[in-house]
């Protein structure tokens, strides 16, 4: 026994160190994100999909060399009658074995133009995923600091409904030893016992809020969903406080810095080539081939030999001119105007709806800082006046519904704080994505 019980505590250090609780900023659960989130990296894949496509389309405009090799067996081969000096001869062409392998060499010298526009397309898709990735990482950093903060939420909420359950409680016992006194009677002792049971299910709701927001804070950024972490954060409001700007130059100014603006500005030009691409079904097409092939022809079972091969070498030039297409081309040629069109209507309603992104962002943060600003004294306030009904209610001054009204006060003061600073954390994140800022958080 005691030689296994060294390695079975090292094992069990190391599966306790594995899980042990970690610390974790507003900034590391962001690194963590961008590392682990199946989304995110769904989007990055998008990325690599491009590049490979434009090595595609590239790739049209280049040499192909292809090779093949066909093997024709004859069951039947034709034959022609000749009258030589009265006598008939029959005559068989052919063999029953046709082998044929060629190399050919294949180069578009002109395409209608549907190549280059297709590469241009491509290249342009390329940029788009660029700033399609850019939407993704901020909208996910959004989304974890929005996800963290929540669970400094209901962290504190749940912290509140607690200690309303304590004060409920403590009451209960002043309550209780009042009526032994004989200076209340007992239906403030049932009022208190009453009061006491209708705090508990709000702590039972609480604490099931602030589980189920750690798990999804771990779930968006990779970690096991049980996984206890230590949340460190800042309760300084004055590190989330922006200078007054003007909303009407801010939102003339920084309306560029959108990514959502860019793509949809690099969609337009892409349906743009893509018109091209559908023009090009009017044109003629151009292609240089050279070929060089080797024929046998043998009437036996066996492989050919050497000597066997006929070698041929050819080039040549095709030229496709399109005549008639039963109006398929100009059908594409409409379709292509057509989404070009409704891609142009789309940009300039994007850019009505960031400058109210922006806008309504702006106005969230001016609440939500004027709000915890209006909850900077309320909390310690009330529980000065929870202190002052308590004194007056043991001393016989106060009335139980005083007491009561005044813990109600200080839980709501704390709750509405707390929601408060959430608001304005969350509110000026959302406010740096309005405005087109890569760091949404300091």
């Amino acid at each position: 026994m005691k030689y296994f019980s060294l390695p079975l505590i090292a094992l069990l250090l190391c599966f306790s160190s594995v899980y042990a609780d970690m610390n974790l900023s507003v900034h590391d659960a962001i690194d963590l994100a961008l590392e682990n989130n199946e989304t995110y990296l769904s989007a990055k894949q998008e990325l690599e999909k491009a590049k490979n496509q434009v090595r595609e389309v590239r790739a049209s405009a280049f040499p192909q060399l292809s090779a093949e090799v066909n093997i024709l067996r004859n069951w039947e081969l034709p034959s022609f009658v000749l009258d030589f000096e009265g006598e008939q001869m029959t005559i068989r062409t052919g063999s029953y074995y046709n082998w044929i392998s060629s190399f050919t060499l294949t180069q578009p010298i002109y395409n209608g133009g549907a190549v280059f526009s297709a590469w241009s397309a491509a290249k342009l898709y390329r940029k788009y995923t660029i700033q399609q990735l850019e939407v993704a990482t901020r909208q996910l950093k959004l989304d974890v600091i929005e996800a963290f903060y929540g669970v400094v939420m209901t962290d504190e909420l749940r912290r509140v409904a607690a200690q309303s359950v304590d004060l409920a409680q403590a009451s209960l016992d002043v309550v209780k030893k009042m009526e032994v006194q004989g200076t209340v009677s007992e239906f403030e002792v049932l009022m208190a016992e009453v009061r006491l049971a209708n705090f508990k299910p709000q702590l039972i709701e609480a604490n099931a809020a602030s589980r189920l927001a750690r798990e999804s804070l771990n779930n968006m950024i990779g970690l096991e969903l049980n996984r206890e972490v230590d949340l460190i954060f800042d309760m300084d409001s004055t590190l989330y406080l922006m200078p007054d700007l003007d909303l009407d130059s801010l939102k003339t100014s920084v309306i560029e810095k959108r990514p959502e603006l860019m793509m949809m500005r690099l969609q337009t030009k892409m349906l743009g080539k893509a018109v091209s691409v559908a023009k090009s079904g009017y044109r003629p097409k151009i292609n240089f081939l050279t070929t060089l092939q080797y024929q046998a022809q043998y009437d036996n079972d066996k492989f050919p030999g050497s000597n066997d091969w006929l070698r041929s070498y050819y080039s040549g030039i095709n030229i496709s001119i399109p005549i008639f297409d039963s109006w398929r081309t100009p059908a594409k040629v409409k379709q292509a105007r057509i989404e070009l069109k409704q891609s142009k209507l789309s940009e300039t309603g994007l850019e009505d709806n960031l400058k109210l992104d922006i806008e309504r962002n702006w106005w969230n943060y001016q609440q939500a800082r004027e709000s915890l600003a209006a909850q900077g004294h309320a909390v310690e306030m009330a529980k000065r006046g929870l202190d002052i009904a308590r004194v007056r209610y043991e001393n016989g001054v106060g009335t139980q519904l005083e007491l009561f009204e005044a813990e109600v006060s200080l839980a709501a003061a704390e709750n509405n704080r707390v929601t408060a600073f959430h608001n304005l954390v969350t509110g000026y994140a959302s406010l740096m994505k309005a405005i087109g800022e890569e760091q949404l958080i300091r």
